[in-house]
């Protein structure tokens, strides 16, 4: 579904500063990036939504060039959620919902009875049904974070991109929003982008794992093989370990101080 040949990507601060990165993400896929801060994992999610252009390779979806798509045609298919989602603080939150629906309007002006049902399902989905009459300048972060996921939700896009969805999150919303990611890309076949500091949640929703560090790509493929104190110590710079959780099938990964990491190969 997305395609990326060797894409690099620089500021006129930093003209060298991502790439190249190649990797392609299939329909039902649920992806994460991750990385320390700096290491180009926004950047990168926004060449995946065509809202920045590589300085070199191609980014395709459905394989058509994102820069021939127009803009709508883009948001139909594409939704991309950033890290610091507007406040919308003069609109309810069931407003901000339907303007996930906006793209798909055919005069782009009235929402229709279809459009409130995918709203809805939208809200139920992310729990935010009991805040669709409030205004978002009275919600919470993680409250004002879980509507803006019911907007891109609510667009239907073949591609979900996702900027730290977690961050203002207790634990809970952190586990709920995430089997949320993991079930759109399952039973609706979409393919899911997430940028995410939390390696054990990226371990144990996501199908695919990308790690970037000073915005080249240092490990990419499944979690098991990605999320390992071996390939995450030289990049985070900390000691870790690993531990078997029950019968969990991977691992959870955590940092120890004055110590050697203990790796258990079993």
């Amino acid at each position: 579904m997305l395609q990326l040949d060797d894409v690099r990507f620089g500021f006129a601060s930093r003209p060298n500063f991502l790439g190249p990165v190649s990797l392609t993400v299939a329909a039902g896929e649920c992806w994460a990036i991750v990385g320390p801060n700096g290491a180009g994992k926004s950047t990168l999610l926004r060449l995946m939504a065509g809202l920045h252009k590589p300085d070199s390779g191609r980014v395709l979806l459905d394989g058509a060039s994102l820069s021939s798509l127009g803009i709508r045609n883009r948001a139909k298919r594409i939704a991309f959620m950033p890290q610091a989602a507007p406040q919308d603080h003069d609109y309810l939150a069931r407003d901000v919902v339907l303007t996930g629906r906006f793209p798909h309007r055919s005069f782009g002006l009235f929402e229709s009875l279809d459009d409130f049902e995918i709203a809805e399902r939208a809200m139920s989905l992310t729990g935010t049904v009991d805040l669709a009459d409030r205004l978002v300048a009275t919600l919470s972060g993680g409250e004002a974070q879980r509507v803006h996921l019911a907007a891109a939700l609510a667009q239907e896009p073949m591609l979900l991109l996702v900027d730290e969805p977690t961050a203002s999150l207790d634990l809970r919303h952190q586990i709920s929003i995430f089997s949320i990611l993991k079930e759109t890309a399952r039973r609706d076949g979409r393919a899911v982008i997430v940028v995410t500091h939390d390696v054990n949640l990226a371990a144990n929703y996501c199908t695919n794992v990308l790690l970037l560090n000073e915005g080249g790509v240092v490990s990419c493929g499944a979690p098991r093989e990605v999320l390992s104190p071996g390939v995450l110590e030289p990049v985070y710079g900390v000691k870790l370990a690993e531990a078997r959780v029950g019968d969990a099938e991977h691992r959870w990964v955590f940092p120890v101080s004055d110590c050697v990491a203990v790796r258990d190969d079993s």
